[in-house]
Protein backbone atom coordinates (compact mmCIF):
# COMPACT_ATOMS: atom_id res chain seq x y z
CA UNK A 1 0.00 0.00 0.00
CA UNK A 2 2.89 2.55 1.22
CA UNK A 3 5.43 1.77 -1.76
CA UNK A 4 3.05 2.15 -3.93
CA UNK A 5 1.06 5.28 -3.36
CA UNK A 6 4.30 6.62 -2.88
CA UNK A 7 5.65 5.88 -6.61
CA UNK A 8 2.27 7.21 -7.68
CA UNK A 9 2.78 10.44 -5.70
CA UNK A 10 6.58 11.14 -6.86
CA UNK A 11 5.25 11.17 -10.11
CA UNK A 12 2.52 13.34 -9.87
CA UNK A 13 3.14 16.06 -7.40
CA UNK A 14 6.87 15.56 -8.10
CA UNK A 15 6.72 19.67 -8.71
CA UNK A 16 4.91 20.65 -6.22
CA UNK A 17 7.07 18.59 -3.58
CA UNK A 18 9.78 19.48 -4.83
CA UNK A 19 9.17 23.52 -4.65
CA UNK A 20 7.70 22.64 -0.58
CA UNK A 21 11.44 21.01 -0.28
CA UNK A 22 12.98 23.90 -1.44
CA UNK A 23 10.94 26.24 1.08
CA UNK A 24 11.56 24.43 3.47
CA UNK A 25 15.09 24.22 2.71
CA UNK A 26 15.97 27.54 2.51
CA UNK A 27 14.15 28.88 5.47
CA UNK A 28 16.19 26.28 7.61
CA UNK A 29 19.39 27.28 6.50
CA UNK A 30 19.27 31.09 6.33
CA UNK A 31 20.76 31.92 9.76
CA UNK A 32 24.05 29.90 8.49
CA UNK A 33 24.05 30.94 5.11
CA UNK A 34 24.12 34.55 6.35
CA UNK A 35 27.74 35.43 5.41
CA UNK A 36 28.02 38.92 5.01
CA UNK A 37 31.92 39.60 3.73
CA UNK A 38 33.47 35.76 3.81
CA UNK A 39 34.68 34.07 6.57
CA UNK A 40 38.10 32.93 5.73
CA UNK A 41 41.04 32.38 7.12
CA UNK A 42 45.00 33.40 6.79
CA UNK A 43 48.22 32.12 8.59
CA UNK A 44 51.83 33.30 8.98
CA UNK A 45 54.69 31.34 9.47
CA UNK A 46 57.94 33.28 10.37
CA UNK A 47 61.15 32.27 12.10
CA UNK A 48 63.04 33.44 15.04
CA UNK A 49 62.45 34.73 18.18
CA UNK A 50 59.57 36.72 19.84
CA UNK A 51 59.94 39.38 22.17
CA UNK A 52 57.61 38.40 24.77
CA UNK A 53 56.98 42.02 25.67
CA UNK A 54 55.70 43.05 22.34
CA UNK A 55 53.75 39.72 22.24
CA UNK A 56 51.61 41.17 25.13
CA UNK A 57 51.04 44.32 23.98
CA UNK A 58 50.32 42.63 20.44
CA UNK A 59 47.63 40.22 21.56
CA UNK A 60 45.77 42.93 23.80
CA UNK A 61 45.93 44.76 20.56
CA UNK A 62 43.92 42.42 18.78
CA UNK A 63 41.62 42.38 20.99
CA UNK A 64 40.39 45.67 20.27
CA UNK A 65 41.00 45.59 16.71
CA UNK A 66 39.67 48.44 14.62
CA UNK A 67 36.28 47.38 12.67
CA UNK A 68 37.83 48.26 9.36
CA UNK A 69 40.60 45.31 10.29
CA UNK A 70 38.00 43.63 9.91
CA UNK A 71 36.65 40.59 12.65
CA UNK A 72 38.72 38.07 14.17
CA UNK A 73 36.64 34.45 15.58
CA UNK A 74 39.46 32.78 16.37
CA UNK A 75 43.75 32.79 16.44
CA UNK A 76 45.84 29.81 17.24
CA UNK A 77 49.30 30.46 17.31
CA UNK A 78 52.65 28.29 18.16
CA UNK A 79 55.27 30.78 18.83
CA UNK A 80 58.97 30.75 19.44
CA UNK A 81 58.81 33.34 22.52
CA UNK A 82 62.45 34.54 23.44
CA UNK A 83 64.14 32.86 26.55
CA UNK A 84 60.92 30.44 27.06
CA UNK A 85 62.36 26.83 26.55
CA UNK A 86 58.69 25.41 25.57
CA UNK A 87 56.39 26.09 22.02
CA UNK A 88 54.34 28.34 23.22
CA UNK A 89 50.71 27.10 22.06
CA UNK A 90 47.36 30.33 21.88
CA UNK A 91 44.32 29.89 21.04
CA UNK A 92 42.33 32.67 21.45
CA UNK A 93 37.89 32.72 20.63
CA UNK A 94 36.61 35.25 20.58
CA UNK A 95 37.08 36.83 24.02
CA UNK A 96 38.53 33.68 25.60
CA UNK A 97 42.39 32.91 25.24
CA UNK A 98 44.16 30.18 26.13
CA UNK A 99 47.27 30.00 26.27
CA UNK A 100 49.94 26.30 27.07
CA UNK A 101 53.40 24.92 26.35
CA UNK A 102 53.66 22.66 24.54
CA UNK A 103 56.69 20.19 24.33
CA UNK A 104 59.76 21.89 24.49
CA UNK A 105 62.28 23.41 21.49
CA UNK A 106 64.60 20.45 20.45
CA UNK A 107 68.16 20.75 20.27
CA UNK A 108 68.73 22.63 16.62
CA UNK A 109 65.20 22.22 15.71
CA UNK A 110 64.30 25.72 13.87
CA UNK A 111 62.08 28.26 15.68
CA UNK A 112 59.26 28.61 13.25
CA UNK A 113 56.13 30.67 14.65
CA UNK A 114 53.16 30.21 13.02
CA UNK A 115 49.62 31.82 13.33
CA UNK A 116 46.69 31.31 11.96
CA UNK A 117 43.57 33.82 12.00
CA UNK A 118 40.20 32.90 11.07
CA UNK A 119 37.48 35.78 10.52
CA UNK A 120 35.87 37.96 8.54
CA UNK A 121 37.26 40.78 6.04
CA UNK A 122 40.52 40.35 7.65
CA UNK A 123 42.58 42.93 6.59
CA UNK A 124 45.75 40.33 6.04
CA UNK A 125 48.24 42.94 5.29
CA UNK A 126 47.75 44.52 8.56
CA UNK A 127 47.92 41.37 10.88
CA UNK A 128 50.73 39.95 8.84
CA UNK A 129 53.02 43.13 9.32
CA UNK A 130 51.65 43.02 13.29
CA UNK A 131 52.69 40.00 13.38
CA UNK A 132 55.90 40.18 12.44
CA UNK A 133 56.65 43.46 14.34
CA UNK A 134 57.15 41.68 17.85
CA UNK A 135 59.67 39.45 16.42
CA UNK A 136 63.54 40.35 17.68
Amino acid sequence: GHGGDHGGHGGHGGYANGTAHGEGHGHGGKSTSRHDGRVNSFSVVREGEIVPRRLSAWMQSLGQLAPEHGTIFRIKAILAVKGHPYKHVFHAVMDISDEDDAGPWQEGEKKVSKIVFIGKSLDQKFLREGFEAIFE
